[in-house]
């Protein structure tokens, strides 16, 4: 199956410094939501974290000391690549709002 490609609508052309502002709107938008979503699940992460931390340390201590502490200790690591990720949206986010104007 071939899908053949869209010809350029030639009747409505848009001036090109409409179009730049309308995709590094639309950019923008998209880096916000993004990072919208990154904070969900940093929220997402820490309440894991926290019931984790409660489940192995108080209801399953008879466990060994590695396993106790290796599945918190994992969301933990998962928790700072994801702030570290946030603030480079952030950064991004800045970046491209000084370019906007």
């Amino acid at each position: 199956m071939i899908f053949k490609t869209r010809r350029p609508d030639r009747r409505g052309f848009k001036s090109s410094i409409r179009e730049t502002r309308r995709r590094k709107r639309e950019y923008y938008y998209s880096a916000v939501s993004v990072l919208v979503v990154k904070f969900i699940l940093l929220v997402f992460l820490v309440i894991l974290f926290v019931s984790s931390s409660r489940l192995f340390y108080y209801k399953l201590s008879h466990n060994p000391g590695i396993l106790r502490y290796s599945i918190p200790a994992v969301v933990l690591i998962g928790i700072g690549v994801l702030i570290y990720y946030i603030v480079i949206n952030i950064r991004e986010i800045k970046d491209i709002s000084d370019n906007m104007h």
